[in-house]
């Protein structure tokens, strides 16, 4: 690392103020290129920049492939005086061209395995188009389903989201081994993106600093741990500050807090729109707090390029500031080795025969059968090899199941479920209103052993600025199932989508699975789950409510002084008078095939002190003939502390293979820093008392066994 320094201190004493400037800020490619195989997304201001300022930026939004990568950073040296290679970043959230399930989806495997995996082939994918950071993983907890960016997080719990971005930073990076098939990570939005008011996009946020340390930041600080180069501030304000220029989260937090030393980069266009907020008068003045609360580079705005030299000028900005800035982002291209090759990893021969290999296609359908969650199931699946099947619904046919944020993804050249249902068709039609289906036609769907309804909200219904207010399926889809119901002999209705939904009118189907968008090999691992090749396993990273008056309904909240008990019928509690408290499927929720039982929870001590761990055992039997995963879940509680603990936290999970017939005992070790909670500061505090843990294969449906922590005062 220290050699690395030393280059990068060597090449940025060779650069002038204007060069040092330039590299702080991120130009989409068509500043350079006339003509562009990607469309850069958002309203891209006037940015009013001269060619020679052009030639000084110091990094790329996005490509279209390793030709036009090449092509863009020859003309770039060829027009430079500093001779320092661009960077090239881009948004691949799930994939590069083989597409993996969206990341709500993948949180759904509970298996940061297949996480890594899934970055793995993504990076190597990546590196091939000559793209050097990727934006991901996002670490934004996501408690409103209304919110559209909910399918590019991991869900609603802490723990869950940061082991989940953890696997995704360690498969970008391949471990920290930066070289062949590697890219850097950039982990966003911080900070606190997802309590956007209303679920709106881009939407103020206002936390108490408590829910901020406790919930919103770990996972981001989990995947810095990790290895994570660069961190994108978010949109949003944060107690009346827009985070792209908060102190508190860029300096205090980032810096004081955790030692970290990544780079920081504004969101799109995000430093000039502070403006817009009213946090500043004018460009000039959103350089000067830009730089002041430690944003390092800005993203398709020209603030930095038009004012920082006069603020140099006139000493509100030192040069110093501007070389720690770029020195960590010449130290990044060293690190990355763009010097010692400018076009490093570009390369057309090997990015097609990469992209939808045989090996990458079979990853991206295991982890499509990892993430699909059954909610439903009354003994119709897994189907038999003869059954004859009529297929409706918007997705029937439909081959657009890779989801948002697939920008170099194809939908057309992969499988629809027509296509891989084929055999066992008796009809099939896209069509979801009844009144377009003729007698003859739905004589055909009733005659049939089953029909299958492949329903959901299109993939342009979620993703970033795509909120919805109503999380219905769409077009009146509901009112569709009931009348197919009501004809057909048995139904299975396959949900679509990128965020938990109102599925209530739906759980009387014999049959449902929540499909999510589950990438490029979608129809092939849905076909294996219907007819048992593989018993379901995946497990709901969000809770799903009821209806859309429950928001936010979550699994881990906090008790009231008047909490609703059962069949307490005291009018007096924290309830609705219209609906009940809990959402429609919990978090943690999912079915198999199989039959799991959990039996003979023992701890290791009914008591332990600071140095001590508590050693957790728990049996798990499959009572089915049918083999399959379960993710066994560990929650504890703290009934009592200086600050009020959620009735349910998860600390740790664990997927386990059992076949049919069998059983194994699960062990689970908990030390004094997992039973520790976060103050308003920021800092673990513990104190003597009471606790329980909770096992089992959902939030909902746990053994639980109390014991105590001895500390002999308090633990802070």
């Amino acid at each position: 690392m220290n050699t690395m320094i030393e280059k990068a201190k060597e090449i940025l004493n060779n650069m002038t103020l204007k060069e040092k400037i330039g590299q702080m800020t991120q130009l989409p490619p068509n500043f350079f290129l006339g003509k562009t195989k990607i469309e850069v997304s958002g309203t891209l201001r006037y940015l009013d920049l001269v060619e020679e300022q052009v030639y000084t930026a110091g990094s790329i939004l996005g490509i279209g492939g390793p030709d036009e990568m090449i092509e863009l950073q020859k003309q770039y040296l060829n027009n430079t005086t500093h001779n320092v290679p661009l960077l090239f970043m881009a948004d691949v959230i799930h994939g590069y061209k083989t597409i993996f399930p969206v990341p709500i989806a993948l949180a759904s495997s509970f298996n940061p395995d297949v996480a890594f995996l899934a970055a793995r082939v993504s990076a190597k994918e990546t590196f091939t188009a000559g793209i050097h950071v990727v934006f991901s993983p996002m670490c934004d907890l996501t408690r409103d389903p209304r919110w559209g960016r909910v399918v590019e997080g991991f869900g609603e719990d802490v723990y869950l989201t940061g082991e989940m971005a953890k696997a995704f930073v360690l498969g970008y990076t391949n471990n920290g081994k930066y070289g062949e098939g590697s890219v850097a990570a950039c982990i966003k939005h911080f900070a606190g993106y997802g309590a956007s008011e209303g679920g709106r996009d881009y939407n103020t946020v206002d936390l108490s600093r408590l829910s901020l340390f406790r919930d919103y930041l770990p996972a981001y600080k989990k995947a810095l741990d990790a290895g994570a180069d660069l961190v994108m501030t978010s949109f949003n304000t944060l107690d009346g500050v827009p985070a792209t220029i908060n102190p508190f989260l860029l300096k205090t937090v980032l810096r004081d807090k955790w030692k970290s030393e990544a780079i920081t980069i504004a969101d799109y266009d995000a430093l000039n729109q502070v403006i817009e907020h009213g946090a500043a008068f004018n460009q000039k003045e959103a350089a000067l707090k830009g730089i002041k609360a430690g944003l390092d580079i800005e993203m398709s705005s020209s603030v930095y390029m038009n004012y920082l030299e006069g603020l140099i000028n006139e000493k509100l900005v030192s040069e110093k500031e501007i070389d720690k800035i770029v020195l960590k982002i010449i130290t990044l291209k060293v690190k990355l080795g763009i010097f010692d090759n400018p076009y490093s990893g570009a390369d057309i021969k090997k990015e097609k025969e990469l992209i939808h290999s045989k090996q990458h296609l079979e990853l991206a359908k295991n982890a499509a059968l990892e993430s699909t969650v059954l909610l439903e199931n009354n003994g119709v699946l897994p189907l038999k090899p003869n059954v004859k099947i009529a297929l409706v619904g918007p997705y029937a046919t439909s081959k657009a199941v890779i989801g948002p944020w697939s920008w170099h993804g194809r939908s057309d050249i992969h499988s629809s479920l027509k296509d891989v249902l084929a055999d066992n068709l008796v009809f099939v039609s896209n069509r979801h209103k009844i009144a377009e289906y003729t007698k003859e036609e739905l004589d055909i769907i009733n005659s049939a052993d089953v029909c299958i309804m492949a329903l959901g909200e299109d993939a342009s219904l979620s993703g970033e600025a795509h909120s919805r207010s109503d999380i219905h399926l769409p077009d009146n889809q509901d009112d569709f199932f009931k009348e197919i119901k009501r004809i057909a002999k048995k139904t299975v209705v396959l949900v679509f989508g990128g965020r938990p939904l109102l599925l209530s009118e739906f759980k009387s189907a014999d049959a449902m699975m929540m499909c999510w968008f589950l990438g490029s090999s979608s129809s092939e691992a849905i076909k294996d789950l219907l007819f048992g090749l593989v018993s379901p396993s995946g497990k709901l990273p969000m809770s799903f409510p009821m209806n859309v008056g429950q928001i936010p309904v979550y699994y881990n909240h906090l008790n009231t002084g008047r909490p609703t008990r059962g069949n307490d019928h005291n009018i007096y509690t924290s309830k609705y008078l219209d609906v009940v408290n809990e959402p429609l499927y919990p978090f943690g929720y999912g079915l198999s095939y199989a039959k799991f039982k959990y039996s003979n929870l023992e701890l290791s001590n009914d008591s332990i002190k600071e140095n001590e761990t508590l050693k957790i055992k728990i049996t798990i039997v499959n009572e089915s003939d049918f083999s399959g995963n379960e993710v066994v879940q560990l929650y504890i509680r703290d009934y009592v502390a200086d600050i009020v603990r959620p009735v349910k936290e998860l600390k740790k999970f664990k997927k386990v293979y059992l076949f049919g017939k069998t059983k194994k005992v699960m062990e689970f070790e908990l030390n004094i820093d997992d039973l520790s909670y976060y103050d308003s500061e920021g800092n673990l505090c513990l104190e003597s008392g009471k606790m329980a843990v909770f096992v089992g294969g959902s939030s909902d449906n746990c053994l639980s066994k109390d014991f105590n922590i001895d500390l002999g005062g308090n633990y802070e």
